[in-house]
């Protein structure tokens, strides 16, 4: 039996990256700038935005220093964001 590759999915911590770095500049924040206001080390946002390992504390400043909190919800949780795409008409 031939063992086949699994597809390469994203992941959950590549999902984040992305968003804390498009998140970022959105906000035209610097890593620096966004270091400062977090009170982390601007090596801990590049980690961050390349899915590297950061601290539970250093994701939650981040998050709150872009006006987010980190919140746990199952992973088949509608959330309001995802109803335009699911109710959305197709033309």
């Amino acid at each position: 039996m031939r063992k086949t590759a699994p597809t390469p999915l994203v992941s959950n911590v590549e999902r984040l990256a992305t968003s804390l770095r498009s998140t970022r500049r959105e906000r035209k924040l610097t890593q620096q700038a966004l270091a400062d206001r977090a009170g982390v080390a601007r090596r801990t946002i590049t980690n961050a935005e390349q899915a590297e390992n950061i601290g539970i504390r250093e994701l939650c400043r981040l998050a709150n220093a872009l006006g987010y909190e980190v919140v746990l919800r199952p992973l088949d949780t509608v959330v309001f964001e995802d109803l335009q795409d699911i109710f959305r008409d197709d033309e």
